[in-house]
């Protein structure tokens, strides 16, 4: 008697669960992209353009993210000449993901293709990692750097992301991906999306249009194996970045908040002692500096425009 009680209250629970994930939790389309797209090395690359004059400025997000993450801040360049680009894997860029080298030799060609530079480039988190690594083999290609919380300074990843990563390229292998799917991935993947994005954000909350657009984009398919295969690289990423950050002679900024989760400001101190002529800028709060200090972003890429480029 009480095996059959057990056995139909998991019934009643699994099957509670494959509704919710079939109805509440699931995911809503895709909005359409809007902006330019561009053929490189057998991807398409989203980005978007903001006519204006002077020196370029490029933007390239962090991980995970989109072009988006930069809207804010572009918002207080009305006058400035922008591009904000979707990074191979990411937002609606196609083609899947790249590799950390492969992206720099891909920005580089985009770069190329559409005559920017040198630009001003602008990084976010990993986005800053991508920057450093262009500058690094492409010196021609940056007059500056605006690197925002990025992921260099001695940084490493952590067991629990490692995992998270592992999941998500197992919950995508055929048959698995269509068993978690119709059961219970999208409750899972809002999961992680709520605790991650809480985490980027704390201690303030996380805003809503940020939360719309990460369950409408950033968790479909093609962006979390993008997001995984990066993470899983991350470590191989960063050793590269340590060995070669200090060959890297541009003009650069940093800006770092002190309470910040996901990039710890002994980083930022670390990459401001190896990198020769970085300057430092601290703020207060979150990762997400470029949602709740794009005004300090803003004031240091117009500076950073009004500065002689690099030799």
């Amino acid at each position: 008697m009480i095996k059959r009680v057990l056995l139909a209250v998991v019934l009643l629970v699994v099957a509670a669960v494959v509704i919710v994930n079939d109805t509440v939790a699931r995911l809503p389309s895709t909005p359409p992209a809007g902006g330019k797209f561009l053929a490189v090395d057998g991807r398409t690359i989203h980005y978007i353009e903001q006519p204006g004059v002077g020196i370029p400025v490029v933007m390239l997000h962090g991980l995970p993210g989109t072009l988006h993450d930069f809207d804010h801040v572009v918002a207080k360049l009305p006058s400035a000449h922008v591009f904000s680009l979707d990074r191979p894997g990411f937002g609606w860029s196609t083609g899947g993901w790249a590799s950390f080298q492969q992206q720099i030799d891909i920005v580089h060609k985009f770069l190329t293709q559409l005559r920017i530079g040198p630009a001003i480039i602008v990084g976010h988190s990993f986005g800053g990692s991508l920057a450093l690594g262009l500058t690094r083999r492409y010196p021609q290609d940056v007059a500056h750097l605006v690197l925002i919380a990025p992921g260099a300074g001695g940084m490493r990843s952590h067991t629990m992301d490692s995992m998270q990563a592992r999941y998500i390229l197992f919950s995508q292998l055929p048959v698995i991906d269509q068993i978690i799917k119709w059961t219970f991935g999208n409750i899972a993947l809002r999961l992680s999306a709520y605790f991650g994005s809480r985490n980027a954000f704390a201690p303030q909350p996380v805003p809503a249009e940020y939360s719309d657009r990460l369950v409408a984009v950033t968790l479909k398919p093609g962006n979390t194996e993008a997001f995984a295969r990066d993470q899983l690289a991350f470590d191989t990423t960063a050793q590269w970045l340590d060995d070669n950050v200090a060959q890297i002679h541009t003009p650069t900024v940093e800006i770092a908040a002190r309470d910040d989760r996901l990039v710890p400001y002994e980083h930022a101190r670390r990459l401001a002692e190896t990198l020769p002529g970085l300057r430092l800028v601290t703020v207060d709060g979150n990762h997400m500096i470029p949602y709740t200090h794009p005004d300090v972003v803003a004031a240091e890429i117009t500076t950073a425009m009004q500065r002689p480029a690099a030799a």
